[in-house]
């Protein structure tokens, strides 16, 4: 099911009715910022670490004051 240059052309016209020419542009940007977010995601530059630290033992000094 291929689309030819007709069918492109009646597409694109029918999206600037819905869309208008104004918001056209809003459009595009959001969908520009979209594809850099999504490769920029997909290099795993930047994942998050969720891997939880290894916490110290707490020392109480009040306790071992006691003992001593």
């Amino acid at each position: 099911m291929h689309m030819g240059l007709g069918e492109v052309i009646m597409l694109v016209v029918i999206v600037l009715i819905v869309f208008s020419a104004s918001r056209m542009g809003t459009l595009g940007n959001a969908i520009g910022k979209f594809v850099y977010s999504f490769k920029k995601a997909s290099r795993g530059s930047d994942l998050i670490d969720v891997t939880p630290r290894r916490l110290e033992e707490p020392r109480h000094k009040a306790s071992d004051e006691k003992h001593s």
